[in-house]
């Protein structure tokens, strides 16, 4: 059984994915490809900012904090991120380029919704991450959440979000000693916002919060043989 954290991607998203995919099938093309990688990875990082911080605004009490925080967080991100995919990506030869084409598609689940297969971005759990993380997210989900215990697991998961999100998609470009330290320093500023966020947003959940932050994580944890 994989243990996997997955949600859906946008249609246009998706179509990016074939695109890439398609473009990278018969080895390396001859038309230049890094305007259309460089969008795919712009748009790709937005969908994920969108799906695990801004959605989370939508359970937020009326009078509480946490919309400022995840804002702000999101921004970090996003700027980040667009700035080195336009710096980094955007300058690569389709040669370099090939191995994104390989992260796209590992990265890309397919699963069925309704009847019909749909493209997820999605990353795999080890076992013992998967059973914490369910958990925790069931029992908060259940009205029965504990904030400490929220925010080890909210800890936990960020650092394997980055990895997956961040780190996995660095390692898939060839990139030189600059490109590298960039990519180094976005790491840094990224890990460190999205900790700080997690220390002073989670303690502060009132209930209804936490419950509405444990359905939602916990609807994206999948399962399969």
């Amino acid at each position: 059984m994989t243990e996997r954290f997955a949600f859906p991607a946008s249609q246009a998203l998706a179509e990016d994915f074939e695109a890439v995919i398609q473009a990278f099938a018969h080895g390396i093309p001859r038309e230049p490809q890094s305007a259309r990688v460089v969008a795919l990875a712009q748009r790709y990082a937005d969908e994920i900012v969108d799906a695990l911080i801004l959605a989370l605004v939508r359970g937020s009490a009326p009078d509480s904090h946490a919309p400022g925080v995840l804002d702000k967080v999101a921004s970090l991100i996003k700027g980040t991120v667009h700035a080195l995919i336009r710096q980094v990506v955007g300058k690569l030869s389709n040669k370099e380029l090939a191995s994104v084409a390989d992260y796209v598609r590992h990265r890309r689940s397919r699963i069925e919704v309704d009847g019909v297969l749909r493209d997820h971005i999605s990353f795999d759990l080890e076992p013992q991450d998967a059973f914490f993380l369910r958990s925790t997210w069931s029992k908060a989900a259940q009205g029965e959440g504990d904030l400490a215990e929220m925010t080890r697991a909210m800890t936990l998961f960020g650092e394997l979000a980055i990895d997956a999100f961040y780190v996995d998609s660095a390692k898939a470009l060839s990139m030189g000693f600059i490109a590298r330290n960039m990519f180094n320093v976005g790491h840094v500023a990224i890990s460190k916002g999205a900790k700080t966020a997690i220390s002073h947003l989670v303690p502060n959940m009132k209930a209804r919060e936490l419950q509405y932050f444990g359905a939602y994580f916990l609807g994206m944890l999948k399962t399969s043989s």
